[in-house]
């Protein structure tokens, strides 16, 4: 799949409730997750890839969590859900609290797995 055929995939599959994009290589070496709108920006069109998964805001935060453990929790709050995220930081391990947003769920993911999915 290349170019047009990705795009193609992914306005047939999309719906208000997906957010994220799952996809893999055609040597089923690579696989990787990406918010849908950076996955398009950032796609070249001679790019190939084998194919692709759409998932839910819920769906990639089920992940978030096989790639945490224990050190992430989604807390319902009456002012709106938050995460609060055990991690290593600049200064040592720190606690975040932040507000639950596909963007911030993207950026723990990619801050956990340093770039390099883990499968």
């Amino acid at each position: 799949m290349r170019g047009r055929e990705i795009y193609s995939t992914l306005e047939k599959l999309r719906s208000d409730e997906h957010r994220f994009v799952k996809w893999w290589r055609k040597e089923n070496d690579f696989l990787d997750y990406d918010l849908i709108d950076r996955f398009v920006k950032n796609a070249e069109t001679s790019e190939e890839i084998d194919g692709l998964d759409l998932l839910t805001t819920e769906e990639m935060w089920h992940e978030v969590e096989r790639v945490c453990g224990r050190r992430i929790a989604l807390r319902h709050e009456t002012k709106g859900d938050v995460v609060e995220w055990v991690h290593e930081g600049k200064n040592g391990r720190q606690t975040e609290v932040c507000v639950f947003t596909p963007e911030t769920v993207m950026h723990i993911y990619d801050v956990e797995t340093r770039g390099n999915p883990i499968v």
